[in-house]
């Protein structure tokens, strides 16, 4: 109970904290800009937007396949793509977004291995994130290059980078350093993480297999991540364009992966707030915000937006979520049968 208590604590706490975060951010916007930023919308650009993140999860469903396919595990196309919006959904409500690392959960209908679900998962996160640290430099420079800045938003852009190497690093050490493969397997195996999860290590032998042969599945990897960069600079350019926000798309496509990035700061649910501050700080520089006031709502309707347009489409995997937490909660009522096979 004293564990409950405090873990409602901290939730509260994240809550009054993104709450305080988002008025703030209503105030520097103004809430009369906001709305009629909203109020005169181009719907056209909006569904390309969300057109453009289906495209995005497709391709992210793909990578899950090959990379499990290296493993010896085949999947369905459609029970996985439900996965991934699963996956994605539960990253969208948890600190750092560290709900994604749940998706093997959505996969055991399929009778995928948890162990070498989560190895491969754990695999592909430490390629996106190594690819995010590349793009986030190519961002700063890009900044640097086009306008002037002040040496906390230089501070800001920097952490967002060091958020994404040091995820990389660990995402990394977590699947193909044995040593800490180890020590992952201890922490996993512990009393509370068994009855949360359900055993969702598996065993530690699986994992490293796994672990060896989604590295074969790097050159793949790499490039389906970085066509969904390329998919997610055009989702963003299209909520733009919807908008009136004139920056050219190769702004989108590089100021994302660093922007994004403060989505990891686990001080509020996947950094809400956080990000969209972000957005508006940067956005405002690149569009000089001071000189053209009126542009402070569109940024503003962008930064909500580009938050609750992924969370609308992720709605997708409510089903998935409540299949897999019935076959979660009946598994553990039949302690004869094991949860991983």
């Amino acid at each position: 109970m004293k564990h409950d208590s405090r873990r409602i604590t901290r939730i509260l706490l994240q809550i009054i904290l993104m709450v305080a975060i988002f008025g703030a951010l209503l105030w520097y916007v103004g809430v009369g800009s906001l709305y009629n930023s909203l109020l005169n919308i181009k719907l056209e650009y909006i569904l390309l937007a969300l057109l453009a993140y289906f495209g995005i999860n497709l391709l992210f469903t793909v990578r899950l396949r090959i990379v499990l396919r290296k493993e010896g595990v085949k999947t369905s196309f459609g029970k996985t793509l439900l996965a991934q919006y699963a996956g994605m959904l539960t990253s969208d409500v948890t600190p750092g977004r560290s709900g994604y690392v749940l998706t093997p959960l959505y996969l055991r209908d399929q009778d995928v291995p948890t162990s070498k679900s989560l190895s491969g998962i754990l695999g592909i996160q430490t390629i996106e994130f190594l690819v995010k640290v590349v793009g986030g430099i190519g961002a700063l420079l890009f900044l640097i290059e086009t306008v002037q800045l002040e040496t906390w938003q230089f501070g800001v852009a920097a952490l967002g980078i060091a958020l994404m190497l040091t995820g990389a690093l660990l995402l990394a050490a977590l699947s193909w350093s044995h040593r800490a493969i180890s020590l992952f397997d201890r922490i996993a195996q512990s009393r509370f993480l068994k009855r949360f999860t359900g055993g969702l290590m598996g065993k530690i032998e699986e994992y490293k297999e796994g672990a060896h042969n989604t590295r074969k599945a790097i050159p793949e990897i790499v490039f389906l991540t970085f066509t969904c960069w390329v998919l997610k600079g055009f989702e963003w350019w299209f909520i733009g364009l919807a908008l009136g926000i004139p920056i050219p798309w190769i702004g989108f496509f590089l100021l994302h992966p660093l922007v994004t990035a403060l989505g990891f700061v686990p001080i509020t649910p996947a950094g809400a707030g956080v990000q969209e501050f972000g957005i508006v700080g940067i956005f405002g520089l690149l569009v000089n915000v001071s000189a053209n006031p009126e542009l402070a709502g569109p940024i503003g309707a962008f930064a909500v937006l580009s938050r609750v347009l992924l969370i609308v489409e992720d709605l997708a995997g409510v089903p998935q979520i409540a299949k897999s937490t019935s076959i979660l909660v009946f598994s553990r009522k039949m302690p004869d049968k094991p949860a991983i096979e």
